[in-house]
């Protein structure tokens, strides 16, 4: 595993349940809400980079059913604490414990920006593997880093690769998803030189 990828897996680690408390109240409400439409109530999704189980309540009180999982091992136990019956896991989502054509959704924020710019279609591929139809949302800082050292508070310096728009679509669009769209987003912690780039996609049954 690349050292850049187990130093940001210890910064997450280290300060998980700091991270839960400092982000709980700054979630995008709107994109979860978009993506909950999208999907339909009852549908099954997968949060693949979950953290300390941020998002899951707020999926699940839209009407989904939630499968979330990450590769810190402290999120997770962390998450568990919110969530002891929940079904979260730890897992490397560059290789899910699923099988082909399972999930309704795929909601995968500031996930797929921890690989290197040369692994992100190998990845977005494996959480395309698992997904049966509906939507998919992905979410990157908007530059041109591959990996960079970049600072995700209260975790400190991780690494994040960065994308351009067009980068984002074409990423989207190799996969197979269909009515692409990219987004720019303010970043939730009010940071003037952050944009975020939020990607949509959508598969047919």
């Amino acid at each position: 595993m690349d050292r850049r990828l187990t130093d940001t897996i210890a910064a997450y680690d280290e300060a998980a349940g700091e991270y839960q408390q400092q982000w709980r109240a700054r979630r995008p409400l709107a994109a979860i809400r978009r993506f909950a439409d999208m999907v339909g109530r009852g549908g099954r999704v997968i949060d693949v980079a979950c953290g300390p189980a941020l998002d899951v309540r707020l999926l699940r009180d839209a009407g989904l059913r939630v499968v979330a999982g990450d590769l810190s091992q402290e999120s997770m136990r962390v998450g568990h604490t919110l969530f002891p019956k929940g079904a979260l896991a730890c897992w490397d989502y560059r290789r899910l414990p699923f099988a082909d054509d399972v999930f309704d959704g795929v909601w995968a924020p500031a996930a797929l920006q921890h690989l290197p710019r040369g692994h992100m279609r190998r990845g977005l591929a494996e959480l395309r593997r698992v997904q049966r139809r509906g939507p998919v949302m992905l979410s990157f800082r908007e530059g041109s880093g591959d990996l960079e050292a970049v600072d995700d508070p209260p975790a400190g310096t991780v690494h994040a690769t960065t994308v351009t728009a067009d980068e984002l679509k074409a990423l989207l669009l190799g996969a197979g998803y269909r009515q692409v769209q990219v987004q720019r987003r303010p970043d939730l912690l009010e940071r003037p030189e952050l944009t975020w780039l939020y990607g949509w996609g959508r598969l047919e049954a």
